[in-house]
């Protein structure tokens, strides 16, 4: 039981487009039940789980139900959108999900409620089809320039983020173990938005230079295409886990180049497929863990159309299991929404044995 509610509470789960939520809200529905389970055992044999029950009977947990939910949140859940109103939807409909279960006690200190966590740092706001999504990719663009100057900026960005990730860690562990400390807590966010800033900073002023024709000022390349590095944000996670364990969501249907997709991304394989959500998919696969588990709704034309046949490739190539479940628009459909969205579930199994089943 301490081995799996270990491991429980190390499962990343992403939504890449993560919109206002609904698949993230979804997740945490699933994991409830798991963590109840594990932490009721727990409680029938408390002598053997001393440590593990030590962090849920802090003084200010209002009850079991509201721990486990900040748990999920802080430990399992994480989302990009490049909407920024979107994202914060995302924050409050998890936020009313903990606030459901508050119980209110007037005699104790704070009424006996635990801070709401801050997940400013889980559900984030870029365009995750522009930046430096793995190790890969930010030494693709290394090969360039001076080599002092190319090493001396490789060693101060990977420093960077060694820090960010540790400083990232220290303020999940404030918020779980320490949450009437709040100087503590304070002094942790202000570290980590510091030294984020600084890190993206150094980061997309590279990518600009890299890769942006100098005809174009940094400011407006910055505003137009809200570059997200995965390997920055999520430092602990692409680099110390290998990518996320869980990535699942519906990426956005939107036809490009066009008017509403004003950044490129050339440097992505599926960048000709014409259709966001076949680059969002690359996207997915390339920031999954080796045994990763991978799933999408997109439309049906993914199995039938030839513009997404490299996108199929790269699914085959990833995946050691691989299955496709369609969906007509008639007499019902998935997304009552959209009319007449023919839709499919691609789920992905990555492994590194060969595809097995199609």
């Amino acid at each position: 039981m301490k081995r799996f509610y270990a491991e429980l509470q190390k499962v990343t789960i992403l939504d890449p487009t993560c919109g206002s939520g609904a698949f993230l809200f979804a997740a945490l529905n699933i994991l409830e039940p798991l963590y109840e389970v594990c932490i009721s055992r727990m409680q029938d044999h408390p002598d053997l789980f001393k440590g593990e029950l030590a962090e849920i009977e802090h003084k200010y947990r209002s009850n079991i139900q509201y721990f486990i939910y900040k748990s999920i949140i802080l430990r399992n859940l994480y989302g990009v959108d490049i909407m920024a109103e979107a994202v914060e939807i995302a924050k409050l409909r998890l936020f009313l999900k903990m606030v459901a279960v508050v119980e209110v006690d007037k005699r104790a200190d704070n009424m006996g409620l635990d801070p709401l966590p801050d997940v400013d740092f889980n559900i984030r706001c870029g365009n995750t089809l522009v930046g430096y999504a793995t190790e890969a990719e930010l030494d693709r663009d290394l090969d360039y320039g001076d080599m002092f100057a190319r090493q001396e900026f490789e060693e101060r960005v990977r420093s960077k983020m060694k820090k960010v990730a540790e400083v990232f860690r220290k303020f999940k562990e404030t918020q779980l173990q320490t949450d009437d400390d709040l100087v503590a807590f304070k002094d942790a966010k202000s570290k980590l938005k510091t030294q984020l800033a600084d890190l993206n900073d150094a980061l997309n002023h590279h990518l600009y230079s890299a890769t942006v024709d100098e005809h174009t000022p940094y400011e407006k390349w910055l505003a137009s295409h809200q570059p997200f590095h995965w390997l920055a944000e999520f430092y602990e996670i692409i680099h110390g886990n290998g990518g996320f364990d869980v990535i699942i969501g519906n990426p956005p249907y939107v036809e490009f180049p066009s008017k509403d997709v004003c950044y490129s991304f050339d440097s992505l394989k599926t960048s000709e497929c014409g259709n966001l959500y076949g680059c969002c998919i690359e996207r997915a696969l390339e920031i999954s863990q080796s045994n990763g588990k991978f799933s999408f709704i997109v439309p049906v034309a993914i199995t039938c159309s030839k513009r997404m046949s490299k996108v199929i490739d790269l699914l085959k190539d990833y995946s050691q299991k691989l299955y496709f479940s369609n969906y007509d628009d008639r007499p019902g459909k998935l997304f009552e929404m959209i009319e007449h969205l023919r839709a499919c579930i691609v789920i992905s199994v990555k492994g590194k044995e060969p595809l097995q089943s199609i």
